[in-house]
């Protein structure tokens, strides 16, 4: 929410207050809204740190939040229809308003275009559709794609997504993947040493 909106909002929630106090009889002065730039300023700083941070607290799961805290690094087997399964990581990046994903391979790395977690079934499914980059001497027989990935999430505090992908190469498979840290890796390398240490 930008500053005006914010604004629009705060101001409509103030000329509320005011008409039902002065419905029971208060005599307010127009310096009631005087302190408006400064609520506004507040609130913004409030909503900044509930989407970044205050709302992964646990005291507040299950409820009043019932979105799952999946930000960090997880260690995963990516097995194809056709093929061998391989080591993958996904690093998850969440905030409250917001999810992006990025998985590592031995040989390629892909990033989110468009990613959502949502309850469907009553259970949360993390939907994702991504752009894949080989390494550049592996562009002869893996070219750059795209593809989406569905991935369950279980239990309210979760240590395991699971689910399938499928590109615009006519590839398909599944995923199975456990947190290895909360911690955000950069690359193929980083996430195998978090691992290796949370083993």
């Amino acid at each position: 929410m930008n500053r005006a909106s914010l604004t629009i909002l705060v101001l409509l929630g103030a000329a509320i207050w005011a008409l039902t106090l002065s419905g029971h009889g208060w005599v307010l002065p127009l310096s009631f809204f005087t302190p408006l730039s400064a609520v506004v300023s507040a609130v913004s700083v409030v909503i900044l740190l509930w989407d970044v941070w205050l709302w992964r607290l646990g005291l507040l799961h299950p409820w009043p939040v019932s979105r799952p805290v999946l930000r960090g690094t997880w260690r995963g087997e990516l097995t194809p229809a056709k093929g061998e399964a391989r080591t993958i990581f996904l690093v998850l990046d969440q905030a409250f308003s917001r999810i992006e994903t990025r998985t590592f391979t031995a040989e390629s790395r892909s990033a989110s275009i468009a990613a959502r977690l949502d309850k469907v079934d009553g259970e949360f499914l993390l939907a994702a559709i991504y752009r894949n980059d080989p390494d550049l001497l592996l562009h002869d027989r893996s070219r750059i794609h795209r593809g989406a990935v569905c991935l369950w999430v279980h239990g309210p505090d979760p240590t395991e997504l699971s689910g399938c992908y499928w590109t615009d190469r006519d590839t398909k498979g599944q995923l199975r993947f456990e947190r290895v840290s909360r911690q955000l890796s950069s690359d193929f390398a980083s996430a195998s040493a978090l691992a290796a240490r949370s083993a």
